[in-house]
């Protein structure tokens, strides 16, 4: 019988009802623990599912006498110990792109939200009733507002996200931009009508500057005042990749001055404190800011993918064939 322990919150492997491999022995382990606790419990699995922010250290890796592979349920893998699996002969994969397309979905929501200045509208309207709803039509009739399709878009990161936001974004009409450290190929930039520009043309050029890249040394803060400066008055920022990316005291102070807006799935530190500068805005910031909870990846139907896609990488290797998704180089 193969032996499955699995790390992940069992609600949310349940839940959903995704049919597992049959006659197989899962078991959901105590987690977090120590890690002599996690070998106490994992020594003699075949497989391993956990989640994609869970430690597997060498000193854990060593003692797994029967693995085959560590399965992760997301994206992340960066809390294992890749050099260790290898030496091992344990096949370590995850679910890459399997959250590509809602992620893509709420960063295109937020241009949205941002771009017809929703946020604002829907503060006054509920704090106002008739009165606010009066007032914010008088502001719409006298400020304007823009289609997405005259705007033009600059993506960061053109990676499973930025690929399929810019699918989304072809059925808009919009001009789309593009900076990435590995430019893409001819034929997809002609078949998809994209332009290459350098990051300092991102921001100068584009009506919104959306960001979908991990964070490195390279990425973080790259939205600081020095960058905000360079880009158009009221440009929208959205954030749907990692809150690292973003200087939050200068995206605060941009946001209170009027200078840019903003649409935000994901901010730094999380959980994040009381004191946070975006919790802490004047009411003009507010009414700047589109914000929801790092939930843009996080639907029923991407949780469905991940179980199954596990599944079926699971049934390969214990059949003896190479899984997908390898990101320990065996």
């Amino acid at each position: 019988m193969v032996k499955v322990r699995v790390t992940c919150n069992k609600n949310i492997i349940e839940r959903f009802g995704v049919k597992k491999p049959e006659g197989w022995d899962f078991q959901y382990i105590n987690y977090p623990c120590s890690d002599e606790e996690l070998v106490a419990q994992c020594k003699d699995a075949d497989i391993i599912f956990c989640g994609p922010v869970d430690f597997f250290r060498k000193e854990v890796i060593d003692q797994l006498e029967n693995c085959k592979l560590i399965q992760s349920l997301g994206v992340g893998f960066d809390k294992i110990d890749l050099n260790a699996t290898k030496e091992k002969g344990i096949y370590v994969c995850n679910n890459r792109a399997v959250n590509a397309v809602p992620v893509a979905e709420l960063a295109l929501g937020h241009m949205i939200s941002s771009l017809r200045r929703m946020p604002e509208a829907d503060a006054k309207i509920k704090a106002g009733g008739v009165d606010g709803f009066n007032e914010s039509f008088r502001d719409y009739q006298v400020k304007g507002q823009s289609e997405l399709s005259s705007r033009t878009i600059g993506l960061v990161g053109l990676g499973a996200i930025g690929k399929a936001a810019v699918r989304m974004l072809k059925a808009f009409g919009c001009k789309v931009v593009y900076y990435d450290v590995f430019r893409a190929d001819e034929a997809y930039e002609i078949e998809n009508d994209l332009e290459f520009c350098t990051y300092d043309e991102i921001l100068e050029k584009c009506d919104i500057i959306s960001y979908h890249v991990p964070v490195l040394d390279s990425t973080r803060n790259m939205v600081r005042k020095e960058t905000i400066e360079k880009m158009k008055q009221d440009a929208i920022i959205v954030n749907v990749a990692r809150g690292e990316i973003v200087n939050n005291e200068d995206l605060a102070e941009a946001l209170n001055n009027g200078r840019i807006f903003a649409g935000l799935d994901v901010i730094a530190p999380e959980p994040p404190t009381a004191d946070h500068p975006l919790f802490n805005l004047t009411d003009a910031g507010k009414a700047r800011l589109s914000i929801t909870p790092h939930i843009a990846g996080t639907t029923d139907d991407a949780f469905i993918r991940m179980s199954q896609w596990s599944y079926d990488n699971m049934v390969k290797v214990m059949n003896g064939e190479r899984p997908n998704n390898v990101v320990n180089g065996l």
